[in-house]
């Protein structure tokens, strides 16, 4: 009897060194086959187009997910593609905090759309980096004469440290970054990029606060703007930006997603960004 226990013991033991994720392996299992079984992959993304990463003429709607263009498009579309099945882009969110706390609360299998990472999305949802930019101001001219002094090395923290007005989408990452890293700031947060840089060009605001590709793109269209503003670029304060997941789509899902982005794509920095989508930051052509 006791050999019989002995063999018994031995065998369960074996059992949980070959296969120590038995639970783990279940919910990914039953996870991606509710995919298959559904036949999509649901995309949780910001409820505006932001070319060239996301974007379409037609009003958002979940219904026309064809319609939808762009870098972070064609990223999901070859994801879903690898799980066989179709996609459906869902950009019903209210903001881009929205969309990831969505993507939390499971909402959504993935979420993306340039979307960076903080502390406080970190709470809701698991992010996986795709692409990593310096963030960046846009700034008055006559507002930057004023740390003429300066060293080039130690402009952007007195620029962060000083009483500067700064504009940046509400509800967006860089609200929650401008309250972080600008103490001494005068904070405004805008519905929508168009009504920040409205602000700037009005005077409410002396600087616009957001990634790098976002702070160049307007000058490269709208080159004339240089004579009174100048983009500041900060090396060493990076935008992350990330897919975000459940923490059920991330047991299941975190391996493949990681392995394809691995395998299939690289993490984009905003030099790159500039580089490959070029004819999106060429300059406007007035009407």
């Amino acid at each position: 009897m006791k050999n019989i226990i002995k063999t018994i013991s031995i065998a369960a033991l074996a059992l949980l060194v070959f296969f120590p994720y038995t639970k783990a392996n279940a919910v990914e299992i039953d996870y991606i086959n509710k995919i298959k079984e559904r036949g999509s992959l649901i995309v949780g993304m910001p409820p505006k187009n932001n070319p060239p990463y996301y974007f379409k003429d037609s009003p958002p709607s979940v219904e026309d997910s064809d319609a939808m263009k762009g870098n972070d498009v064609d990223l999901m579309r070859k994801f879903a593609e690898n799980l066989g099945v179709d996609v459906i882009f869902d950009q019903s969110s209210a903001s881009f905090n929205d969309t990831v706390r969505r993507a939390g609360k499971g909402d959504f299998d993935v979420a993306i759309g340039k979307l960076s990472v903080n502390y406080p999305r970190m709470s809701n949802a698991h992010p996986h980096v795709y692409m990593n930019f310096r963030q960046a101001l846009l700034i008055n001219r006559s507002f930057l004469s004023n740390f003429a002094n300066e060293t080039p090395d130690n402009l952007g923290k007195v620029l962060l440290d000083s009483n500067i007005k700064v504009g940046f989408i509400s509800n967006s990452s860089y609200e929650t970054s401008a309250y972080e890293l600008m103490k001494n700031a005068v904070k405004k947060g805008y519905s929508s990029w168009e009504e920040c840089k409205k602000a700037l060009i009005k005077g409410d605001v002396d600087a616009l606060y957001r990634d790098t590709t976002e702070i160049k793109k307007i000058m490269y269209q709208q080159p004339n703007l240089s004579i009174k503003y100048v983009p500041i670029l900060f090396d060493d304060v990076k935008d992350l930006i990330s897919i975000y997941l459940s923490t059920e789509a991330n047991i299941a899902m975190a391996d493949m997603l990681n392995y394809y982005l691995s395998q299939e794509e690289e993490i984009k920095t905003d030099t790159q960004v500039l580089d490959e989508f070029s004819d999106f930051y060429k300059p406007l052509i007035s009407k």
